[in-house]
């Protein structure tokens, strides 16, 4: 279960052995062993006592602004050190090569996914641009699978340059699924290198749920007893949560992407649910509200995986616990993608 605590004037506290959040005019009280997340939005406290009993029972806090993790607080490391080695030995052999691959042609397959699905209830040009789209994706995936490199710092530009052509092609399918008014001219912001600072409402939605994913891969990844900041297709920069980045990249579509489409196509977010500030797009708290009960819903959805009915949360942890168990000489990793 996950607690969200948004608006200005918060608190979270302990009452025994209770979690309570109190606002001006309510209060609510939970049990940390039902709890794995708690997500702050703008202003809150929170006392000693309360972080030690929600660490105790290895349940996150989450501190999101204008669509960003800003803070985190989390359980101790659960690092094993045999793991742990084995993750810095494998950035410089052919891990590094087979776990980026299979994080972007997962990430591609579910693009795939997306367009067929779409393509499926538009007849006519727009359905026809959709399969065209979705097979040049496909062609992308076949030139992906040849590629091969002893290390990922000798085919990382390869890789990324492969993965850019591919979502050139979806998000420009994406730009006629979108109404007009809603200003949608691809995944960028202010510049095309800065897809974060968002210019219109649906990078803005794009942004903010990537946020909440992010959060949720870094909490698998540390549970898997590995280091967040040592990825392989995400290179290594002071501050970056490299691994869940790359883990990320196989539940985009189909976390976010999907809530995004799904929240436009219903008008229950529109073009005006936004602000503009420092020429930087900003969800107005309604729609920000909105976005935020989808996205949850959907982590917390039950889909089939490896022949079971599980929730897609619990199929982040289990990537990336496959992860660790590649990098140990266990298993093949397969990225996760699904057809529809």
């Amino acid at each position: 279960m996950r607690a969200v605590v948004d608006g200005f004037g918060k608190f979270i506290g302990k009452e025994g052995n209770l979690i309570v959040i109190k606002g001006r005019s309510s209060k609510r009280k939970l049990n940390p062993s039902e709890l794995k997340q708690i997500i702050v939005i703008g202003k809150a406290g929170i006392s000693s006592d309360a972080i030690e009993l929600l660490m105790k029972n290895s349940v996150d806090v989450v501190f999101l602004s204008k669509g960003e993790i800003t803070a985190r607080l989390s359980h101790p490391s659960l690092g094993m050190a045999k793991t742990r080695r084995e993750q810095y030995y494998a950035y410089h052999d052919r891990r590094s090569v087979e776990l980026s691959k299979e994080f972007v042609i997962a990430k591609l397959r579910n693009q795939m996914a997306i367009l067929s699905n779409l393509a499926k209830s538009r007849k006519g040009d727009v359905g026809d641009y959709l399969m065209e789209k979705r097979k040049e994706i496909e062609n992308v995936i076949h030139q992906l699978s040849k590629l091969n490199g002893e290390r990922i710092d000798d085919v990382r530009q390869e890789i990324l340059g492969l993965e850019g052509k591919a979502s050139n092609h979806y998000w420009d399918s994406l730009r006629l699924i979108f109404p007009k008014e809603y200003n949608f001219d691809g995944r960028k912001g202010i510049d095309e290198k800065h897809s974060r600072y968002a210019r219109d409402i649906i990078n803005a939605m794009l942004n903010y749920g990537y946020a909440i994913l992010h959060s949720e891969c870094i909490r698998a990844v540390e549970l898997a007893g590995l280091d967040i900041y040592a990825g392989f297709l995400h290179s290594d920069r002071s501050g970056r949560t490299s691994l869940p980045l790359d883990l990320m990249e196989e539940f985009r579509q189909q976390i976010v992407d999907k809530a995004v489409i799904k929240l436009i196509g219903y008008k229950q977010i529109k073009p005006d649910d936004c602000r503009i500030e420092n020429f930087i797009c900003r969800l107005e708290d309604k729609a920000r509200k909105t976005l935020l009960k989808e996205v949850l819903e959907r982590l917390d959805s039950k889909t089939q995986y490896a022949g079971r009915n599980v929730t897609f949360s619990s199929i982040i942890n289990s990537q990336a616990r496959k992860i660790a168990r590649f990098i140990r000489g266990e298993v093949r990793y397969k990225g996760f993608w699904q057809r529809w």
